[in-house]
C-alpha cells in the first residue's frame, strides 16, 4: 500500500496471455512464467523495468513526458524540465508530482492557450483588413465610374452646345444675307451699273 502511494506501482500490473500447458507470457515484456507466479513476477524489478520501457516506446502517460537517456540505460530525461531521473517508478512519480515539473507544465499550458488566442486574434484582424480592402476597392470603382459618366455627360453637352451655336450662327448669316438682298434689290444694282458705263462713254 505504501509502495503504491509512493509510485512503486505507477504503471499497474502486467498483462498475460495463456500459452497452454500451465504457462503464461507477459505481453509488455515477452517473458514467460508458470501459471500462479503472475503476482510474484509483477513485483519483480525486471518486470517493472520492462513495463517502463514498453510505456516509453508506446508513449503512454506519464512516460510520454520522458525520453531514454543516451548515456545510461538506467536513466530517463524529462522532456519538460530537462532533468535526469532514475528509471524507477517511484522516482518518476516523485518527479511528475514535484513543484518544478508542475510549474513548468503550467507555463507550457498557459503559453499554448496564449498562442491559440494570438492566432485567433490574427485571423480575425486579417479578415477585418480584407473586408476593409474589398469595401475600399468597391468605393473606388464606384467613384471612378460615376466621375467618368459625369465627364462624358459634360462633353456631350458641350458638343451639343457647340453644334447648336454653329446652327444658330449659320441661320443668322442666311437671314442677314436675305435682308440685304431685299433692301438693295436687283433694280438698284442695275441702275448703278448703267451710271458707271455712261460716265465712261462721256469721258
Amino acid at each position: 500500500m505504501k509502495a503504491a502511494e509512493g509510485g512503486g506501482n505507477l504503471l499497474g500490473s502486467p498483462t498475460f496471455v495463456d500459452l497452454g500447458n500451465g504457462r503464461l507470457r507477459c505481453v509488455e515484456t515477452g517473458h514467460e512464467v508458470v501459471a500462479g507466479d503472475e503476482e510474484a513476477y509483477a513485483r519483480n524489478k525486471r518486470c517493472r523495468l520492462g513495463l517502463i520501457d514498453h510505456a516509453l516506446s508506446h508513449g503512454k502517460p506519464p512516460l510520454n513526458m520522458f525520453s531514454q537517456c543516451l548515456i545510461s540505460r538506467s536513466k530517463l530525461v524529462c522532456k519538460l524540465t530537462g532533468d535526469t531521473v532514475n528509471k524507477n517508478e517511484e522516482h518518476i512519480w516523485k518527479h511528475v508530482n514535484g513543484k518544478r515539473f508542475l510549474h513548468k507544465l503550467e507555463q507550457v499550458e498557459r503559453g499554448a492557450g496564449t498562442s491559440r488566442k494570438t492566432e485567433k486574434t490574427q485571423v480575425t484582424k486579417q479578415r477585418h483588413v480584407e473586408e476593409e480592402t474589398d469595401s475600399d476597392e468597391s468605393e473606388f470603382w464606384m467613384l471612378k465610374s460615376s466621375s467618368g459618366s459625369e465627364s462624358e455627360h459634360e462633353s456631350d453637352e458641350e458638343n451639343c452646345k457647340g453644334s447648336l451655336c454653329d446652327a444658330k450662327d449659320s441661320e443668322e448669316l442666311s437671314e442677314r444675307t436675305k435682308r440685304m438682298s431685299i433692301e438693295i434689290g436687283p433694280s438698284s444694282f442695275a441702275s448703278r451699273k448703267k451710271k458707271i458705263r455712261n460716265s465712261n462713254v462721256s469721258c
